[in-house]
């Protein structure tokens, strides 16, 4: 397995996991805005195997937070640390850049997803309302990253 920095070429690979992974996808062009940025808040890692991608993690960096937007793993490949590794990988590349937190928001049903964040060192941080739509609340984690 290749954790790398997500490419352009990547993006057909990446719609097609979201597709299957969520009921409410993202566009083509937000993968585009995400991957193409001009600037380094933009960041994007993708799990490789055998030349095809089969997991990935977005987010941008805000002054010296990194706010995690997207993670998603193949339905095929999950269960094999894929997630854990794209979240590893974040963080290191967190610790490169001195941020002090990674935020993110997950789905309050999503247990796999929030035990794995926990396992990490993820705190508890809140509750978003209807953050997914009606009914559909999220939960915020948060992990304070280095000594600032």
């Amino acid at each position: 397995m290749l954790i790398r920095e997500a490419h352009n070429q990547d993006i057909d690979q990446l719609v097609a996991i979201e597709e299957l992974c969520y009921d409410q996808p993202w566009l083509r062009e937000v993968f585009e805005e995400e991957i193409e940025r001009d600037d380094d808040a933009g960041v994007g890692i993708v799990a490789e195997d055998e030349g095809l991608v089969v997991g990935f993690l977005t987010g941008m960096a805000v002054v010296d937070e990194f706010y995690l937007h997207n993670l998603a793993v193949h339905p095929d490949f999950r269960g094999r640390g894929i997630g854990r590794g794209l979240l590893e990988a974040a963080e290191s590349l967190c610790n490169q850049r001195d941020f002090r937190s990674i935020l993110l928001e997950v789905r309050e049903d999503n247990e796999a997803a929030r035990q794995l964040y926990l396992d990490l060192g993820f705190e508890a941080a809140g509750t978003r309302k209807d953050y997914y739509g009606p009914g559909q609340n999220a939960y915020m984690y948060i992990k304070h990253l280095g000594s600032k």
